[in-house]
């Protein structure tokens, strides 16, 4: 069989409600372009594998399962798809996660032929969650804060433009350094390294679909641990790319340890609000506290003295 345009990496554990969607949404693609579908199944407890094997068999020049005996977590799994991948290009779709354009792959493959000076290309993403009564529904999307053709390496410091499952990328691109694996996530630093060696297109529809659930990876996680990660993530980061995007780095997580903070203090989690707060402040004043000084001492009234919040409403206090 000759080598495939395109790999697409398919991470699968304990998916077995959803699997069964996302790899026919692979199967799905309309593309003059060959494919390959690669699926990482992770050990799982339910019947995920079952899924898998299944389809493999009905489709044995394009579904390859890869097994693992023993659960290899998230990087090793994604590790050993990537090594295996022949694909002169790397697209990406989760086991809980599924397509909704037929036309996804073949439209990025012709963008990145097209456009020489990008290493990957991203779409809009649907978020999509479950009701009280069992339907998915909409909650909202992933996409840039920004809309235009192409963004540079800066700009995918600063935000999160693209979901996971609406990348493709160029395999040659990317290289990957030794503190890869111990970082909590693969998306955005892979984005990076990616986009370090060029731009990043946008097809501005949206051709995915992002499953919220409570079996999710990072929806599953406690604050106080998804700001211990994120700061390890950044930090990592920072200290990687050349020294002139480190303040980038330092204001960009001081902004998602902002977010965390207020996530806490709406959760009336003080204590654990304030630590992250302190976080944030010293990795970057001006960020915090120079934006909107009347909000910094907003949030600061309500860290450590919650009791006089009518003060900041023009109000005396009883």
């Amino acid at each position: 069989m000759s080598r495939p345009v395109v790999s697409v990496l398919m991470l699968a554990w304990e998916h077995g409600r959803f699997i069964h969607q996302a790899i026919e949404s692979v199967l799905a693609q309309q593309s003059p372009y060959s494919f390959e579908l690669l699926i990482g199944e992770d050990a799982s407890s339910d019947n995920t594998r079952a899924v898998c094997e299944q389809f493999q068999a009905r489709f044995p020049d394009t579904v390859k399962v890869l097994a693992a005996a023993d659960n290899l977590g998230m990087h090793g799994n994604f590790a050993r798809l990537w090594e295996r991948a022949c694909g002169e290009y790397i697209a990406f779709c989760e086991g809980d996660d599924y397509w909704c354009d037929d036309t996804k792959l073949a439209r990025q493959v012709e963008f990145l032929r097209s456009n020489t000076d990008c290493t990957l290309c991203g779409t809009f993403t649907e978020k999509i969650t479950e009701d009280d009564t069992g339907r998915w529904v909409s909650a909202g999307s992933v996409m840039p804060a920004t809309v235009k053709h192409k963004y540079g390496f800066e700009e995918l410091v600063a935000g999160y433009h693209f979901h996971f499952s609406s990348v493709m990328l160029r395999k040659d691109s990317v290289h990957f350094p030794t503190w890869f694996s111990s970082v909590y996530c693969v998306d955005r630093p892979l984005y990076l390294l990616a986009a370090v060696n060029g731009q990043a297109g946008l097809l501005p529809e949206v051709m995915s679909v992002y499953r919220l659930h409570e079996g999710g990876n990072w929806s599953a996680i406690a604050i106080a641990h998804k700001a211990r990660r994120s700061t390890d993530l950044f930090l990592t980061l920072r200290d990687h790319f050349d020294r002139r995007y480190r303040d980038l780095f330092e204001r960009t997580l001081a902004a998602i340890l902002w977010s965390y903070m207020s996530e806490e203090l709406h959760r009336g989690q003080r204590r654990a609000a304030r630590k992250i707060f302190w976080q944030s402040l010293r990795l970057s004043p001006a960020t915090v506290c120079g934006a909107n000084p009347a909000l910094f001492f907003k949030v600061l009234v309500l860290l450590y003295a919650p009791g006089h919040t009518r003060l900041l409403r023009g109000q005396p206090h009883a």
